[in-house]
């Protein structure tokens, strides 16, 4: 019989039971499972604890589906694939055997594409393991720390077109039914703010609001409910390109941490409301 109990894996969310999510899985939590009214999660669940739950308990926030059936920029790739989402044209590589050929030993007599274009590596953060290729050498170096993420087990990159004339990128941020955007600028290839990047969350309100409208179709045909997606707008376009989605993402643009907490607890309330 079902309760009427709210299950928490996340401290800063209060529910009727908080449970500490890096405890072990037995056969008890799958029973208090069963029996919950829904289940909430942090930004940083396991994907089989995630999984687990979703399966005995079809209210769950956030929506996670997407995430772990699609992970990392591979992923992200795919998602776009498969909704029709307006992006870079980009390519996926399980390894860096299949970029530079069968037979790596005998070396490669040119890029397999024009200079400039981005690589990515499908696990990273903040900017991290993104990189533009403008050279042959950067491209040789970048190649070697692809091949020592492999023989860490953390394998699988994408090539991805490079938009030129980019001046800041627009970040579209999701919690819930709240959506609030702004832009990062800075002069080099990051725009990120971990990376030096500024914050502008007033300019061009028409491009932010279109941004916006773009992302809230997406989350309505997939279910995403709390991420950070990152756009551009080509110059002269009105339209923009979807450049990867972050399920955990810097909070600076909202306010802070305790801003996106006081956002968090109402979508949740709002959420509890629904059930």
């Amino acid at each position: 019989m079902q309760s009427n109990k709210v299950i928490s894996f996340n401290p800063a969310v209060p529910g009727d039971l908080f449970i500490w999510d890096r405890g072990a899985i037995d056969k008890a939590l799958c029973k208090i499972l069963k029996t919950a009214k829904a289940v909430i999660f942090h930004q940083t669940v396991y994907p089989e604890l995630y999984h687990l739950a979703r399966s005995l308990c079809p209210k769950v926030f956030p929506n996670y589906d997407c995430r772990f059936k699609w992970q990392g920029k591979i992923g992200d790739t795919m998602l776009f694939w498969n909704f029709g989402v307006p992006h870079p044209q980009t390519w996926i590589f399980p390894k860096v055997e299949a970029f530079i050929g069968d037979h790596p030993e005998m070396g490669y007599k040119s890029p397999r594409f024009q200079f400039p274009y981005v690589i990515k590596a499908n696990i990273g953060g903040e900017g991290s393991s993104i990189y533009l290729i403008e050279t042959r050498a950067q491209l040789d170096e970048v190649l070697k720390i692809l091949r020592h993420m492999e023989w860490e087990g953390r394998s699988g990159f994408v090539v991805q077109e490079y938009i030129q004339g980019i001046e800041k990128d627009l970040r579209v941020v999701v919690i819930g039914e709240y959506i609030a955007s702004y832009w990062r600028m800075g002069e080099g290839f990051h725009k990120n703010v971990a990376r030096g990047g500024e914050i502008d969350s007033h300019a061009e309100p028409e491009l932010q609001h279109i941004g916006r409208s773009a992302v809230r179709d997406l989350c309505r045909k997939t279910g995403i409910n709390l991420a950070g997606f990152d756009l551009i707008f080509p110059k002269g376009k009105n339209k923009p390109l979807f450049i990867e989605i972050n399920y955990t993402f810097g909070r600076t643009g909202l306010g802070g941490s305790e801003r996106f907490y006081e956002i968090l607890n109402e979508q949740m309330r709002n959420f509890l409301k629904e059930i």
